[in-house]
């Protein structure tokens, strides 16, 4: 009980610094963040003691912003000295890989832990998923992040456990889509409960979730052999399956993209003019 309850207090400390963080991004480049939520180990559901803060966001300028004959900048980054690692896209490119169907941006979209949450944007934007995802991308992209932790961490380096969960991560997304062939969860604990059927499997993937969480990040910890030789099995199956996929190219929907873009624009102008003139009226 006295453990939840620090988890707890550490969760409210951590929305009210990183909620303070992102105003200090508004006030510093005039704009209005949209979107903003944990990505990566934090989100996946595997974070080690020393974990950074990995906070991704999405944000609109002012209307003027987007007249100019040459690109703009439409990427903010910023690193605070709490350990809090800020990035983020621009509505208008947001809404490009969201076309595109960037497998990053999906998992943004689905990330457990919201910092800040423009409900009318997110709704409509998730209304569209169906019709921009695209499963074989997806699996070029997890496939792609499982095959770079093999051989850049596992066969030359041994085996730090966190590189090992993403590795294995990147293989149980590739059987989600198989299988199902929908978006995957974001929380790793999810994803192993629905793709692996093996319960010797699963109780050794659950012991590492543990080792792991109390763990610093670089720790070096053993790996069951036979958990690896059975994630090895899966990883050289799917790389034989996206080897024969054929990425379908999908309907394109610009006319709605550009309404969503538009439309967002012009209501959070209103509603920053409108909260400017309550303020003056004081």
């Amino acid at each position: 009980m006295m453990e939840q309850n620090n988890n707890q207090a550490e969760q409210y400390a951590s929305q009210e610094r990183i909620s303070k963080h992102l105003r200090e991004i508004e006030e510093q480049h005039h704009i209005k963040i949209l979107y903003a939520v944990e990505s990566g180990s934090r989100a996946w559901g595997f974070l080690s003691p020393d974990s950074d803060w990995d906070v991704c966001f999405i944000y609109v300028h002012e209307p003027e912003w987007y007249f100019h004959i040459e690109e703009q900048k439409d990427t903010i980054e910023q690193m605070f000295p709490d350990e809090t690692d800020m990035s983020s896209w621009d509505l208008k490119e947001a809404l490009r890989l969201f076309k595109s169907s960037n497998p990053s941006l999906i998992e943004w979209l689905h990330s457990p832990i919201i910092y800040q949450t423009d409900e009318t944007f997110i709704n409509e934007i998730r209304q569209m998923e169906n019709q921009y995802f695209n499963k074989e991308k997806a699996m070029f992209h997890y496939n792609h992040i499982y095959k770079k932790h093999n051989d850049r961490y596992i066969k030359d380096y041994g085996l730090p456990l966190k590189r090992f969960l993403y590795y294995l991560r990147g293989i149980l997304v590739c059987k989600w889509l198989s299988d199902k062939g929908t978006i995957p969860p974001v929380r790793f604990t999810e994803l192993v409960e629905a793709t692996v059927e093996d319960t010797d499997m699963k109780a050794k993937i659950a012991h590492l979730l543990e080792l792991k969480k109390r763990s610093n990040e670089h720790n070096l910890e053993p790996v069951d052999e036979q958990l690896f030789a059975w994630a090895q099995e899966w990883a050289e199956f799917y790389n034989q399956k996206v080897e024969q996929l054929h990425p379908e190219k999908k309907t394109s929907h610009d006319d709605k993209l550009n309404k969503l873009m538009y439309d967002t624009v012009n209501r959070i102008t209103t509603e920053i003019s409108n909260a400017t003139s309550v303020l003056l009226l004081k």
